[in-house]
């Protein structure tokens, strides 16, 4: 018999509701390139001032991504790894209410209820540690991970194009490694609470850049839920990331609710990996080098 609490269950449809945002998304052709069909976004988060709007090529560049390549619309791929990904929280939303004991007191709701926040600040953590280093390790040859290392510098240059990525091309690669996070939670762990941690904490992992590109839309244009997100907490914000968008991008790394920001920042916990890393093995970040990927036509050295 299912059991369990009608705030869980409602929490885990949410979150699942949320990932599969986008599977489906119409595209268009301007210029002859297919690209998203969205609306026009005032680019918000910019480290110079944008060039005129211009019809014909000029205009098709202008909110194309860097990386050579790269892509604004889902791809047939793209949604079979997000709709995998999906399934794989659905599984694990049953699993959760047919072990889930009965709620009987307030005890049994704030247990609940504090394993599900415990989670959500572990995901922002998470997405602090992880572009952390996707912006000052590796590049374009990296494995596994290149692309993603390139694409995150080619934001750094032009950031306004992310609020043009159709919601599953932005995010399958964070769905692609929070996959195996989320079968071995499924396959291997029977604590209810364990459970709701991780599924919490590796669902926003997979949602960070969905979060983070809502924190690029102007006031204007920012979809409705995502403003009422940000308005409350739950979505890292224009402002509070707007300071990582600043050279060398060296600190507000979270981009889940951007809570831990403060607290990492304070205590040099990002300065003292790079030392840490640094005395091992050399490797200077790109934090400390102020070095940039170099994309053809745009001047990155400074």
């Amino acid at each position: 018999q299912i059991r369990g609490n009608i705030m869980l269950t409602t929490t885990l449809q949410l979150l699942l509701a949320t990932t599969t945002l986008g599977l489906v998304a119409p595209a268009t052709r301007i210029c002859g390139t297919q690209v998203s069909t969205v609306r026009t976004v005032t680019p918000l988060l910019q480290l110079a001032p944008a060039p005129q709007r211009e019809k014909g090529a000029a205009a098709s560049t202008y909110f194309q991504p860097l990386q050579a390549g790269d892509i604004l619309e889902s791809t047939s791929s793209h949604r079979l790894i997000c709709g995998a990904a999906a399934l794989l929280v659905l599984a694990l939303g049953v699993k959760i209410a047919v072990l889930a004991p009965p709620v009987t007191s307030a005890a049994g709701v704030i247990g609940y209820a504090a394993t599900v926040l415990v989670g959500f600040e572990f995901a922002d953590f998470g997405s602090g540690v992880y572009h952390w280093a996707m912006d000052n390790y590796g590049n374009g040859r990296t494995p596994v991970w290149g692309k993603q290392i390139e694409a995150f510098q080619g934001h750094h240059e032009r950031p306004w194009t992310i609020t043009h990525r159709q919601t599953c091309n932005n995010l399958h690669q964070s769905a692609i490694a929070t996959m195996p996070a989320l079968a071995g939670f499924l396959l291997l762990v029977n604590n209810v609470y364990a459970l709701i941690f991780g599924t919490v904490g590796c669902t926003f992992i997979m949602l960070a850049q969905e979060l983070h590109k809502w924190a690029h839309y102007s006031k204007r244009d920012v979809p409705r839920i995502a403003d009422a997100m940000q308005g409350v907490g739950l979505a890292v914000n224009r402002r509070a990331h707007l300071a990582h968008h600043k050279p060398p991008f060296e600190n507000n790394y979270c981009i889940v609710s951007g809570h831990c920001n403060g607290l990492l920042d304070r205590v040099g916990f990002f300065i003292a990996l790079e030392r840490l890393i640094h005395r091992l093995n050399g490797t200077r970040p790109r934090s400390w080098t102020s070095e940039r990927f170099d994309f053809g036509d745009v001047v990155l050295r400074q």
